[in-house]
């Protein structure tokens, strides 16, 4: 399963095509039911890890220096757009194309990414790229029942 963090929250994705997203968002009005409308979520073979409301610059924190490396080509998505996020609300609307600091849909030669971080690319392969990383949550492990 790969999974891909935002600032305010965690997205999960299927290794597969079919999407199986889940949003949860932390300290909002709005439950997350009203976040992704059931008659949004994209059908299968779409690479769309979640739809929104809220503005695209919450999904993670802006990173200047990437974002110059992005801009001259040293920091980019393997595939754009191949996992990616969509903002649609009134403010902020926008696509950002996602990979992680593993490696997953990354192209990296200078070595900039860090292990624990997700990268949000917005406007990749131009001279205006910016770039944005969410910290990696560290995953539940199960809690072991008692021995007898």
């Amino acid at each position: 399963m790969v999974s891909f963090y935002l600032k305010t929250g965690e997205v999960r994705r299927s290794a597969g095509l079919s999407v199986a997203a889940a949003f949860f968002l932390f300290g909002l009005s709005q439950p997350v039911s009203a976040q992704i409308p059931s008659n949004q979520i994209p059908p299968k073979g779409v690479n769309k890890i979640v739809r929104t409301l809220l503005p695209s610059w919450q999904v993670g924190d802006l990173d200047k220096k990437l974002s110059q490396m992005c801009s001259l080509g040293r920091f980019n998505q393997r595939v754009p757009y191949k996992y990616s996020a969509h903002f649609q609300g009134p403010n902020g609307a926008a696509m950002v194309g996602g990979a992680k600091g593993s490696g997953l849909n990354l192209v990296d030669p200078t070595g900039a990414r860090q292990q624990g971080r997700d990268y949000w690319f917005y406007r990749d392969r131009t001279s205006n790229c910016i770039v944005y990383s969410a910290k990696v949550k560290p995953e539940q492990s199960a809690i072991q029942p008692p021995r007898s």
